[in-house]
């Protein structure tokens, strides 16, 4: 890679981010279509968050990944949000333009993007699906769920508050919240279990549930993939379900990123390779 004076500046931003592998993803693809680019990971202190999107939009920074813990500040902030991104109000994929930039939300589309190739029969599945958490790539997730007709879907989140707000943006039929303390009474009979809370993340608390209740063939998932195995799939694994961390979906959320900066859709196969061998190096 080449970098220049003219080598426009991506980049992903959070707090904590520098774990990220997004710049191993973003940057071999990068390489791979020969663009004039680079793209590496910015920490943003939570209180400055705005104030920071505002310096880097006036010094050129061209599009930007955002994750934990600003999502939905970033679509707050927006001068324009994509459909999904409004629906949400979630943010994880930022454009920058000469007036501001705009907000989209890939994650959704990246998470059903890796079930379907990683675990293919997970559409006909009929059992509940239990939604951990009320965030960003929660709301994303659970708006891609019912976009495809999923339903008797739950949310639950420690702050029942947050998953009531989730939840309202659904129709009340496919969708429903539930108390922290009904939790385990939910995963009876769960074809689909799915962390989207920071929970099991480098330097957070683990998330440990009893996975013996959910069906025989049930998949669990965790959006979090460093480290590679949480507490949460470990768990998962020793009901012999199945299990699936984050990384096909950072690859998935991560190429439909890379296709509104420069208009092309990237390898998803040799994104996910590289990174399968960046953790395994």
């Amino acid at each position: 890679m080449k970098i220049t004076a003219s080598t426009q500046l991506y980049a992903v931003l959070g707090n904590p981010v520098r774990q990220s592998l997004s710049p191993v993803l973003q940057n071999g693809w990068i390489n791979e279509h020969g663009f004039d680019a680079v793209y590496t990971a910015i920490t943003i202190k939570q209180e400055n968050f705005e104030t920071a999107l505002l310096g880097l939009h006036q010094c050129g920074l061209m599009g930007a990944n955002v994750t934990m813990p600003f999502k939905e500040r970033a679509a707050a902030y927006a001068y324009a949000l994509s459909e999904r991104a409004a629906a949400t109000s979630s943010v994880n994929c930022l454009t920058f333009h000469d007036s501001g930039f705009i907000g989209n939300s890939t994650d959704g589309d990246g998470f059903v993007a890796d079930l379907d190739a990683r675990a293919p029969n997970w559409r006909e599945m009929s059992g509940t699906t239990l939604v951990i958490g009320a965030g960003g790539a929660a709301r994303a997730i659970l708006y891609a769920l019912v976009d495809m007709g999923r339903t008797n879907i739950a949310v639950v989140n420690r702050d029942r508050k947050r998953a009531d707000e989730a939840v309202s943006l659904h129709p009340a039929d496919s969708v429903k919240s539930i108390d922290w303390s009904a939790l385990s009474e939910h995963l009876s009979g769960a074809s689909l279990v799915v962390n989207a809370t920071s929970a099991g993340f480098k330097g957070q608390n683990d998330l440990s549930l009893d996975m013996s209740q959910t069906d025989p063939d049930c998949i669990i998932y965790d959006t979090i993939y460093a480290p590679k195995e949480t507490l949460f799939l470990l768990d998962a694994r020793q009901h012999r379900r199945r299990t699936l961390n984050g990384l096909g979906m950072l690859v998935g959320q991560g190429a439909l990123a890379f296709e509104h900066w420069f208009g092309v859709r990237p390898d998803l196969m040799k994104g996910l390779a590289r990174l399968e061998a960046e953790l395994s190096s």
